[in-house]
């Protein structure tokens, strides 16, 4: 297979990630499950990048790295560097250098590990600008090292396995931090959270699979697999509710992790195969697809917005008369949209000269 077929419904998907986390940023208490959004971002780009890889794993792996990682620097760097350039340069960001080479959330997991009572100030998104990034780390990350692992497994039983075992050593991994290290932000690096990326991947290959019973999958999750991963979501969180109404950190607590993993993968290829019309009416709405097409933007720039905003309200009486949910969602759409007219779409144009 040579070509790589783009679901508009996921578009859509993405912006629902986006949302939620959105939510959380400005109002913790009621919107405590939003930061599960990353979770879910988590999922989409495992298994839409283990597709690529398979998809070309019969060019030389040479080219396919080459090109993989070339595509990706157009894709993430300029808007990124772009976004930590005006923030450092306006609002300012703490430990800038591990925000430039993609290390902040290793940072924040030895800063909350040495000195777990700080845990609160290291979460303070009004201290910490930037601290959303860490997940752009976590994904960075990924895409250096998941590839070359990637390229050199043979395809077939032997490729699952792999990757169950490397979602079985994830939650290992959880487990044991949460005993040792309750209070250290453990959810930040991917040996814990790259379960979501890996169980991306584990859908990426089942779906890749020409078996009888990859086959069986594939048609159950046009009809009940979405809206089985979306009711266990809802049930996971609806049984969990921190005591204190907000959370130290995300992939928090450990136990519930792998059920949200398994429930936003179901969500993931259920959307991926449903035929449901009422479904991908829904996730199909142009609004929605274009916001989930900009959701990376969205998510550079949504919590600068705060001060932005500040600034703004101080100068002009009709934005300050504006309710705050609604002048930072405007404004993070509108400058989003900016980005992505002038910076991102240009930029994604020389991916032609790239192919694999």
């Amino acid at each position: 297979m040579h070509t790589l077929e783009h679901r508009k419904q996921l578009d859509g998907l993405r912006f629902f990630a986006f949302l939620p986390v959105f939510l959380v940023h400005s109002d913790i208490v009621r919107f405590w499950w939003g930061s599960y959004g990353v979770s879910l971002f988590f999922v989409i780009s495992g298994f839409l990048i283990t597709r690529i890889l398979i998809a070309f794993e019969d060019r030389p792996r040479m080219q396919l790295l080459k090109s993989f990682y070339a595509r990706r620097a157009l894709r993430i760097f300029p808007a990124y560097y772009l976004v930590l350039g005006v923030a450092a340069a306006t609002v300012g960001i703490a430990y800038l250098p591990f925000y430039v080479f993609y290390v902040m959330n290793w940072g924040i997991f030895f800063y909350t590990w040495i000195q777990p009572e700080l845990v609160d100030i290291a979460w303070d998104p009004v201290r910490m600008y930037g601290i959303h990034f860490w997940s752009l780390c976590v994904e960075e990350q990924f895409y250096l090292v998941f590839p070359l692992l990637f390229s050199f497994l043979r395809p077939g039983r032997a490729r699952l396995f792999w990757l169950l075992a490397l979602w079985a050593t994830s939650i290992g991994f959880r487990f044991l931090f949460a005993a040792l290290l309750p209070k250290a932000a453990y959810g930040l690096i991917p040996l814990v959270c790259g379960e979501y990326l890996i169980a991306g991947a584990v859908g990426a290959v089942v779906y890749a699979d020409k078996s009888p019973t990859a086959e069986r999958i594939r048609a159950a999750a046009r009809q009940w697999m979405f809206p089985a991963g979306l009711a266990l979501v809802v049930a996971v969180f609806a049984l969990f509710r921190p005591e204190s109404g907000s959370i130290d950190h995300v992939m928090h607590p450990p136990h519930m992790q792998t059920l949200l993993a398994l429930g936003f993968l179901a969500m993931v290829l259920g959307l991926w195969q449903t035929d449901s019309r009422w479904v991908l009416g829904f996730f199909n709405y142009a609004p929605f697809r274009f916001l989930g097409r900009i959701s990376y933007g969205l998510y550079l720039i949504h919590l600068f917005m705060w001060p932005l905003l500040d600034w703004l309200s101080a100068r002009s009486s009709v934005i300050s008369e504006l309710p705050p949910f609604a002048a930072r969602f405007g404004l993070t759409v509108l400058l989003a949209t900016a980005m992505w007219h002038l910076v991102e779409a240009p930029i994604l144009k020389f991916k032609t000269r790239l192919p694999y």
